[in-house]
Formats: C-alpha cells, structure tokens, sequence
C-alpha cells in the first residue's frame, strides 16, 4: 500500500488480481485487472489484458463460472508445478464442457505443460491445433508466433519457422507480435540488420 502508485505497487496488484482469479472471485479479479491495464509496465499490463480477457471472454455464456472456475484451477496446478492434476481439471472441462469457449485456452495450457515437459512434437500437435481451429480467437497468433519459435529453437527447422513468422507477418499484421516475427523472419533469411 505504501507503493500503490509504484511499479512494485502495481505488481502487488496483479498478484493480487491473480490470487481472486485462481480462489473464483472472478469479477473482484476483473475490476482490479481493468485498473491494470494501463499500467506502465508493458509486462505488467500485457498480464492484467490477457486475464481480463480470459475472464470477460469466458464468462459470457457461463455465468456461474463452474468451468472457469475449473480453468482457474487448473491454471494455479500448473503454477504449483502440479502438471498431472492439472491434466485430469482440464480433461474434465472438456468432458463436463464440450465445445466450451475455454477449448483454445484449454489446449495453450496443455502445450505450456508439454514444453515444459520437452515433448516438443506434442507442443507443436497443440498449438497447430489452436492456430486452424480458432483462427480469430485470441490466441492464434501466439500459437503461431510460438510455432516458429519451436521450430526455430527447439526443432531446428529453419525453414519451417521463417512460414510460421511469415504467417504472423500476412494474416496477423496487429499482432504484438509482428516486430519480433519480422526480425526474426530476416535473421534466419539471412538479412544484414542494424
């Protein structure tokens, strides 16, 4: 409280905003997130944009937030390093929840758990699943961006990793992405840049 206005303020914010969201209070979790995403921080804020819209994206249709509320779950398994619980919570959601909005975010978090894992094959099987069957969705161009990324550092698949940037570069021009994935795409093409 004594920093409130301070990076460190903000950042005990978010922590907080986070806690609400893993405990279920997903709407005391909004209002602070909301408040945060004009901080300064370009990470602080990119954090509070992408659980804002986690929560506001998937409580349309759910408005008692049970399989939300199951996500969050399995989002602090994941943070507590418990990979296989997390598993089984969002194995459930897609049983109790087929066809839930959550499907895109369900599938990013199993490719997170296989990355850390090292099952790179699997991680690329999961975020090409995300980027074809939820073009618009908010996550596609991070699946995308993080498939050249994989191949790229992981699978050693040049080539593979500059269509992947490419892809950024076309069909997701606003992407926070795109600088990255562009300067990536003229590295590995073999462009002299400054």
């Amino acid at each position: 409280k004594a920093y409130k206005n301070d990076e460190l303020g903000r950042m005990a914010k978010l922590k907080n905003a986070k806690l609400a969201y893993y405990t279920g209070q997903f709407e005391w979790a909004q209002a602070q997130l909301n408040v945060l995403k004009s901080a300064t921080s370009q990470f602080i804020a990119n954090d509070a944009l992408y659980l804002a819209m986690l929560i506001s994206d998937n409580s349309v249709f759910d408005t008692t937030y049970t399989a939300l509320g199951m996500f969050a779950r399995a989002d602090l398994l994941i943070y507590r390093n418990k990979q296989d619980s997390a598993l089984v919570v969002l194995d459930s959601i897609d049983t109790q929840f087929p066809g839930h909005s959550l499907a895109d975010d369900i599938l990013y978090k199993r490719a997170q758990i296989a990355m850390a894992r090292r099952e790179y094959e699997i991680v690329e099987d999961y975020l090409h699943e995300i980027w074809q069957g939820f073009t618009f969705d908010l996550l596609a161009d991070d699946a995308v961006y993080e498939l050249g990324l994989l191949n790229e550092e992981k699978l050693g698949k040049p080539e593979t990793a500059m269509e992947y940037y490419q892809e950024i570069l076309l069909n997701y021009p606003g992407s926070l992405y795109t600088i990255d994935a562009r300067k990536r795409y003229r590295t590995l093409r073999g462009d002299l840049l400054n």
